[in-house]
């Protein structure tokens, strides 16, 4: 689509140049002859583009599908054990029941 458009405003430009009559022939060769070689150039860009291209879809194809991992279960009944030390605690030492809150003071 690039290649298009560049060697359709480049040849418009030419198409100008010479009807104006101010272009020397020999400008006009060596205008040509860049437009062919820019031409030439996106071709082989081109190329290697689609084998880039390709190749990807090759790596993609050869590539196992990704196991996305499992998540583990969560047992609602488990009980943690969190050592509180010598942190500040309400309540009897001994409780059934500890509250613990992490939280961070800047």
């Amino acid at each position: 689509m690039k290649r298009t458009a560049l060697g359709l405003s480049l040849a418009l430009a030419l198409t100008i140049g010479l009807s104006a009559g101010c272009a020397d022939p020999s400008e006009v060769n060596d205008i040509k002859a860049r437009v062919e070689e820019m031409q030439a150039q996106q071709k082989d860009i081109l190329a290697k583009l689609e084998g880039l291209k390709a190749g990807q879809k090759q790596i993609i194809a050869r590539a196992p599908a990704a196991a996305r991992p499992s998540r583990p279960t969560e047992d609602p009944n488990k009980v943690y054990d969190v050592p509180v030390g010598s942190s500040y605690y309400k309540g009897a030492k001994d409780g059934s029941v500890t509250i613990v809150e992490f939280s961070d003071f800047q």
